[in-house]
């Protein structure tokens, strides 16, 4: 695709922050930028009203961040069309309109993006969808609230619903770093408590979470793994076998010989 021209992105922003307080003439001119900035020659664009759910119109990401962070902006000026915005961007079930929803949603402080973005679960099968929805729509309520986010990941966590629990897992990577979160056992208590098996994004997102932990600590880490291996967790193995690499020379010693000791059970049984 050739270079974007950066001028004519520019205006095109500019108008469509002047739409921002009207939602469906924002849908419009938003889907009307993004048309004119897809891939055609990869994913020709067809007319809104045929679009697939979740489908990508292959827009390149800074033509995307600059209309993520023009609306944003008037999302801050004006934040009694925050709501209507993004659930005009979101329903157009694009992965492009659904960031740009996540973007505008990024200027809330309250507890109420985490209900609008639960109850759109299902939606998050995309991943890119799902890392904008823990890194843009709640950044906002993460830094004013930390103690209320933390809170809601233990809640998302628990639910039977792999949706949910891959969001609380992509929420808890995101929160690792939190003053919150200082005292570890707490994160080890709610992954334990995780159901399991865990499947698709859940498993992608388990994983880095236990990456991250490592890295932090990864002595705790491993007297978790360890009980997980006890408990016979279904997929622990693979899981272990893929932390194992980063682990230090002692512990990494410690989670082979536990698996090599599970395996030697398993023949004898």
């Amino acid at each position: 695709m050739p270079a974007v021209d950066l001028a004519r992105l520019a205006r095109e922003v500019n108008r469509l922050e002047q739409a921002f307080g009207a939602p469906a003439d924002l849908l419009r001119a938003t889907l009307d930028v993004l048309d004119f900035y897809a891939e055609r020659a990869r994913r020709p664009m067809a007319s809104a009203a045929s679009l697939e759910r979740g489908r990508s119109l292959d827009v390149p990401a800074p033509v995307v961040r600059a209309i993520g962070a023009g609306l944003q902006k008037q999302a801050s000026l004006h934040p009694e069309g925050c709501l209507p915005a993004a659930d005009a961007l979101w329903e157009a079930r694009t992965r492009e309109t659904q960031v740009l929803a996540c973007w505008v949603l990024g200027v809330r402080t309250q507890a109420d993006v985490a209900s609008w973005l639960e109850r759109r679960a299902q939606d998050l099968d995309d991943p890119v969808v799902l890392r904008a929805a823990v890194d843009r729509a709640m950044q906002g309520w993460r830094q004013a609230e930390a103690k209320a986010y933390v809170d809601q990941i233990d809640r998302w966590l628990g639910s039977p619903r792999s949706a949910l629990q891959a969001f609380g897992l992509r929420a808890l990577e995101a929160a690792l770093d939190l003053p919150e979160l200082d005292d570890l056992q707490r994160v080890y208590r709610a992954l334990a408590r995780l159901p399991r098996p865990v499947r698709g994004e859940a498993r992608q997102a388990l994983a880095a979470v236990l990456a991250g932990l490592t890295q932090r600590s990864p002595g705790e880490t491993t007297r978790f793994l360890l009980e997980e291996i006890e408990r016979e967790v279904p997929g622990i193995e693979r899981m272990v076998r893929s932390l194992a690499p980063a682990m230090p020379p002692t512990q990494r010693e410690r989670l082979t010989a536990a698996l090599a000791a599970r395996a030697a059970g398993k023949g004898g049984a």
